[in-house]
Parts: structure tokens; C-alpha cells; sequence
């Protein structure tokens, strides 16, 4: 397999048409419609070379979607949290927010992939297993990172809960974006449902019962 290194550009060209070509042919056939041999041949490589980028087919066919944030990207997102603050580091927000775009730029959000992706599962409804233990994976990678440039134990509860209304306002997004009546992109309909957000907790929280019979 791969290592975490940076791939040269014609590794990075293998690497993406094995996972497009494996993704196609789940979608149409499943992944028992097709062979280890028959995804080399429509890519052009050899068997030995298969496994040196994916042990499985399964594999292929999750791609990136097994690779957190980038190490630059992470040291750049826990150096932006240094300096004279008290409490949360005020850029918090905005720096997650870049996050979370440039996640999305990387994975290449279209309605086609999405689509693709949906017709896979409906294939193989197993590997929403393993997605969504990756998924689980990444999410405490993602408190890991934050309680690190916040300079919190990781038993603290703020960084989960930062994560968890980062990750249910990603995943609202991404539904808006893939309806059939959108014409936004993604960052815009994130910056609306993070504004939306504000707007709901910079509301005070008063817990008294209103009828003052307690």
C-alpha cells in the first residue's frame, strides 16, 4: 500500500483512475461482478500493482475517503490557535469553517459523485459499515485536533461538542447542496447554516419554568 507520503503524478493518476474505475464498476456490477484482474486491465496495470496502492477492492472503491486532514493542513490549523487570548482562540470558527471547505474541495463534491456513491451502497449496503467506521475514526481525529490547538485534555467536553455542531451543520449542508433545486455552492450554504447557527445560540438560555410554578 501507499504510504502518507506525498504520490508523484503519475502514481496520483493511477491511484485515481483505480478508484473511479472500481467505484463504476461496484455501482453497475457490485463488487463480486468484478475481478482484481479485470480493474487492472481497464486501468492498464498489473495485479502487483493493485496491491501497491489498496490491499482489497473494498478498498478502492472507499479511496480518500480513508485520509484525514492533511498534516500541513492540521499544524497550520493548531498554529493559528497560539497568542495572547482568553478562552477559545477567536479564530476558531473561521479556521474550522476553512476546514471543512477545503475537505469538501479535495473530495470532489458533485451531484455525479454523490449519485455514484449512492448507487454503490445500494450495491454493497455492507460497506456503509465501514464507512461509517471510518467516519467515526476521523470524527475523533477531528476533537483530537481541536482539544490540541485549544490546549485541552481530551476528556474535556468543549471539543466534542465543537466538533459534533461543526459535523451536523457539514452534514445539512451537504443534503442542501446535493437537492435538485439548488444553485448554491458549498461554502455559501455553510456560511448561511454557520450564521443560522449563530444566530440560535447568541440567544440567552433560560431553563426557569416560564409559568414560575417551580
Amino acid at each position: 500500500m501507499l504510504s502518507d507520503k506525498p504520490r508523484s503524478p503519475r502514481m496520483q493518476r493511477t491511484y485515481d483512475a483505480l478508484v473511479s474505475h472500481a467505484r463504476t464498476l461496484t455501482a453497475e456490477r457490485g463488487l463480486s461482478g468484478f475481478t482484481v484482474e479485470e480493474l487492472c486491465e481497464s486501468v492498464g496495470i498489473s495485479r502487483r500493482t493493485f496491491f501497491n496502492y489498496f490491499p482489497t477492492k473494498e478498498d478502492a472503491v472507499i479511496g480518500e475517503h480513508d485520509v484525514g486532514f492533511p498534516e500541513e493542513e492540521k499544524h497550520e490549523f493548531v498554529a493559528r490557535g497560539e497568542g495572547d487570548h482568553v478562552g477559545l482562540s477567536p479564530t476558531l470558527l473561521s479556521d474550522i469553517a476553512r476546514l471543512v471547505i477545503a475537505r469538501a474541495r479535495q473530495n470532489d463534491f458533485t451531484r455525479q459523485r454523490h449519485q455514484l456513491f449512492r448507487d454503490i451502497l445500494r450495491a454493497e449496503p455492507h460497506l456503509l459499515a465501514k464507512l461509517m467506521a471510518i467516519g467515526e475514526s476521523q470524527q475523533r481525529d477531528f476533537v483530537r485536533l481541536v482539544a490540541d490547538r485549544e490546549h485541552l485534555p481530551l476528556d474535556d467536553p468543549l471539543p466534542k461538542a465543537v466538533v459534533g455542531v461543526t459535523l451536523s451543520l457539514t452534514f445539512q449542508t451537504v443534503d442542501e447542496f446535493f437537492s435538485d433545486d439548488n444553485t448554491c455552492s458549498f461554502e455559501e450554504i455553510l456560511k448561511r447554516n454557520i450564521a443560522i447557527a449563530q444566530h440560535f445560540f447568541g440567544q440567552p438560555l433560560d431553563l426557569t419554568d416560564p409559568t414560575g410554578t417551580s
